[in-house]
């Protein structure tokens, strides 16, 4: 009996599971790879395919996301508030003086 044909979707992500689990792989035809599965599986949800094979096209996305992640193909997220708000923050304690004298009216506390 001869052996199933994988289909296109099995096959894109099987050479990106095995290039990525080698040790020299090359970051931009992989970076490529993903893309152009990720496009394939955009296209397919676009036309409410659900599933591929018995395989859900969900478990294909994350596994594509598994990797992309793993790889480090993902840019360091940044909010854009975030330098609004780290300039509004300044941390300036070590400017403040440490020889505070208070005094405080007891009287007040304890009638």
């Amino acid at each position: 009996m001869a052996k199933k044909e994988k289909n296109i979707i099995e096959q894109k992500w099987l050479t990106i599971k095995n290039k990525s689990k080698t040790d020299n792989y090359d970051i931009k035809e992989l970076d490529y790879l993903t893309c152009e599965l990720i496009a394939h599986l955009s296209l397919l949800t676009i036309n409410e395919v659900k599933e591929i094979d018995g395989v859900s096209i969900d478990t294909y996305k994350d596994r594509v996301w598994w990797v992309v992640e793993k790889i480090g193909l993902l840019p360091e997220y940044r909010d854009e508030d975030e330098k609004e708000i780290l300039e509004m923050v300044k941390d300036d304690w070590e400017k403040v003086e440490e020889d505070f004298d208070y005094e405080i009216d007891d009287s007040k506390f304890y009638r």
